[in-house]
């Protein structure tokens, strides 16, 4: 089956695809990700214009995601460690070799808007959006696997992608050895947050500790609102803020 053969019986499986630059990973010119198609009159007037052109794919419309393994000074191996370390596997049965030698892990995702985490752990980039895919010059389909091969997608990528997973989330599963500060304390607790029984009282807390620890107290005041947004549930008023920081700025100046 040659390249044009292939790329039609993507768009036939339901997937997105684009023309790019020979040899590249830029869109010919007038396209874009954003214009990938499934029109197979479309693609085949692509490969008369230019016969070597690379193949991208339009990843949330495709509903896929690739993971992303890059291969920084010829070692896959201490990214994929690095996420086993983390307690992140990479169950995939449909992997592409990439042209720079890296890894491409395919999955299945219904409804991810297109986007992308980009060095979510040293040398791993986690996509949603689009990619440069088999079968481009010098992209290859590992094993003999087809796009029946590809799984759904591991739930701490979906976690990742709408940014409610960091690499940190097994770090106490590991038992990393590090000194903890003030600061990392302060930071355990905004984060924590507080519910409706102690808000006034929290907030007072906080906004006091920001100003012992040396933060001037215009950038105090701008972060305990955006703390009072994210980390309170629910957020006071406003003036019921202000009220409180007020108080505590005054007793702190007169300290």
């Amino acid at each position: 089956m040659n390249r044009l053969e292939q790329t039609i019986k993507m768009a036939q499986a339901g997937l997105y695809v684009y023309p790019i630059i020979p040899n590249g990973k830029q869109p010919i010119k007038d396209y874009s990700y954003l214009k990938a198609s499934q029109d197979i009159t479309l693609i085949k007037r692509w490969f008369m214009d230019e016969p070597n052109i690379n193949i991208g794919l339009n990843l949330a419309k495709s509903n896929l995601i690739v993971v992303d393994i890059d291969n920084h000074n010829n070692d896959l191996q201490a990214p994929l460690q690095s996420l086993s370390n983390l307690g992140y596997k990479l169950p995939s049965d449909y992997v592409e070799c990439t042209q720079s030698g890296g890894l491409h892990f395919y999955y299945k995702s219904d409804g991810i808007p297109a986007t992308r985490k980009t060095k979510f752990i040293d040398g791993v980039d986690l996509l949603s959006d689009f990619v440069v895919t088999s079968p481009s010059n010098n992209y290859k389909v590992l094993n003999g696997a087809t796009l029946d091969d590809i799984p759904q997608t591991p739930n701490w990528i979906i976690k990742a992608l709408d940014n409610r997973a960091m690499p940190t989330d097994k770090m106490e599963d590991n038992h990393y050895s590090y000194k903890k500060y003030y600061t990392g304390y302060l930071l355990d607790e905004i984060v924590k947050g507080v519910d409706s029984g102690n808000r006034n009282n929290w907030i007072a807390s906080i906004f006091g500790k920001l100003l012992r620890a040396g933060t001037n107290p215009r950038n105090a005041y701008s972060l305990i609102h955006l703390i009072n947004d994210n980390y309170v549930s629910p957020p006071l008023e406003n003036k019921e803020l202000d009220t409180v920081v007020k108080s505590i700025l005054k007793r702190f100046i007169n300290e």
